[in-house]
């Protein structure tokens, strides 16, 4: 098919939610990004993706053209119907997300002609297992696994190079597998604040038991009886509410209810600003794709203690944060007491995950995740250049 004039590719991205859906999340605000830079580069670009209360069916957001085909639940066949009727032969690749969390795959390769580039996150058993009940784990898998190999002979993104590594094993041919990490918004960037901050920690996510916040208020005693004046904030969007109360039935029955506070549903600004205040971000998951929060706690001078489920190439031990064994509450105390009392360590651990954001801005990965659009619209070729 025919490219739009002035060298403009047609990219039709097939995604769960769009960055505007209010259950929006990491995996979903990246697809967001990557498809803002395309259209900011000149490429006309579709978005299919679920529809949400309040939100219009059909609009133009960021250069995009978005069309919310209705229910998550619906989404997989309401997709194909749609790809079929309005798009077959009118794109030049599409992107499309695999599988996921709360995403049901499309299964594109057994309709799509075009060239595809698969967004897959994450390998997904921990996630599963932390979250789901233990019989439903091996059907799960097993369900992955099959994706995963009807998607073998499609480009695949991956955010690091350990789940380059795990996509392969997980069944992703790996001269089919390219390396583009996630970005953070130039916004962000800004000035940081002068001074000390408090010994505030704050763990930023979906209320969702993968995500184990309440590992932080299991280790919050020990973290306090060293520094008695700590506090830890949880904020995020509601996802389970029979989980949130169980966090704070737990913080009453711990006895640290008063150095605790949860916020709900922070807007971009407050969020900046509440890691803005921060001494140190927690991440305590048992499993993370990569951790959009991460660079946005970079970007505002603020390391990551971060369990071994956040994979090392987006927190370093000893460079940008701190990393500990998941689930070894004494081992997250322990590096959440040296993030709040050791000054030199803090200072170097913040200059560099403000480094690192800056190596992750939005124009830097954008053109990189463009390169290889490019090259699998040209030619399905795999972007070798954009491994790094």
């Amino acid at each position: 098919m025919t490219s739009s004039a002035g060298g403009g590719l047609r990219v039709l991205f097939m995604v769960t939610r769009d960055a505007h859906n209010p259950a929006a999340a990491g995996g979903d605000v990246q697809c967001w990004e990557f498809a803002r830079y395309l259209a900011a580069a000149g490429h006309q670009v579709t978005y299919l993706t679920s529809a949400f209360p309040g939100g219009a069916r059909e609009e133009w957001l960021d250069g995009i053209h978005v069309v919310r085909l209705g229910g998550i639940l619906s989404l997989w066949w309401r997709t194909c119907l749609h790809y079929l009727r309005h798009c077959r032969g009118r794109y030049d690749v599409v992107v499309e997300e695999g599988f996921g969390g709360s995403r049901i795959p499309r299964f594109a390769p057994l309709y799509v002609r075009e060239p595809i580039v698969t967004e897959w996150h994450q390998v997904h058993h921990d996630l599963f297992t932390a979250q789901y009940p233990r019989p439903m784990v091996p059907l799960l898998d097993l369900s992955e696994r099959f994706t995963a190999h009807l998607h073998r002979h499609t480009l695949v993104r991956a955010g690091t190079e350990e789940w380059r590594d795990a996509f392969v094993r997980l069944g992703f041919r790996r001269e089919k597998v390219f390396v583009v990490p996630v970005s953070v918004r130039e916004e962000w960037l800004g000035p940081l604040p002068r001074g000390q901050r408090g010994p505030e920690i704050v763990w930023i996510g979906k209320f969702r038991r993968y995500k184990c916040p309440h590992h932080l208020l299991e280790a919050l005693p020990r973290v306090l009886e060293r520094v008695p004046e700590a506090r830890l904030t949880l904020a995020g969007r509601h996802h389970d509410r029979g989980y949130e109360a169980r966090l704070a039935a737990l913080a009453r029955r711990l006895g640290v209810q008063e150095r605790v506070r949860f916020l709900f549903d922070l807007t971009e600004e407050e969020k900046r600003e509440l890691l803005l205040r921060a001494r140190v971000l927690a991440l305590p998951s048992a499993v993370e794709g990569f951790g959009i929060v991460v660079l946005e706690a970079g970007a505002c001078g603020v390391p990551v203690v971060a369990s071994s489920g956040v994979p090392e190439g987006a927190v370093a031990h000893g460079y940008n944060g701190l990393r500990y064994p998941f689930g070894d509450c004494h081992a997250l105390a322990e590096a959440l007491v040296r993030a709040l009392t050791d000054d030199a360590l803090h200072q170097r651990l913040a200059a560099n995950a403000r480094a690192f954001a800056e190596g992750h801005a939005w124009g830097r990965v954008g053109a990189r995740f463009e390169e290889a659009v490019r090259r699998a619209a040209a030619r399905g070729e795999r972007p070798e250049l954009v491994t790094a």
